[in-house]
């Protein structure tokens, strides 16, 4: 069963932002959803599970692009270990 986690990172100071995203990504069960709010484009995130998990390990879909706030659907969808 698909659980959606929500994280709003907003009031999050820029320093702890990635370690709270990333953590809250792992902590995620195979089949499970990250509803991420942000005030910038989350893009970085994206190409960081790409660089580290692979395309197929993951899916990336924004529900808002901006101006102020962005909010995507981060889905994993494999427990692959992360590359080197």
């Amino acid at each position: 069963m698909e659980t959606l986690v929500s994280l709003d990172v907003r009031p999050v100071e820029p320093r702890d932002r990635y370690e709270r995203i990333m953590g809250a990504y792992e902590s995620l069960a195979v089949g499970d959803v990250l509803e991420l709010t942000v005030d910038h484009d989350p893009q970085c995130m994206y190409y960081t599970l790409r660089a580290t998990r692979g395309d197929d390990a993951f899916s990336f879909a924004y529900l808002e692009n901006g101006p102020e706030t962005w909010r995507v659907l981060v889905g994993k969808k494999t427990d692959a270990p992360e590359r080197e």
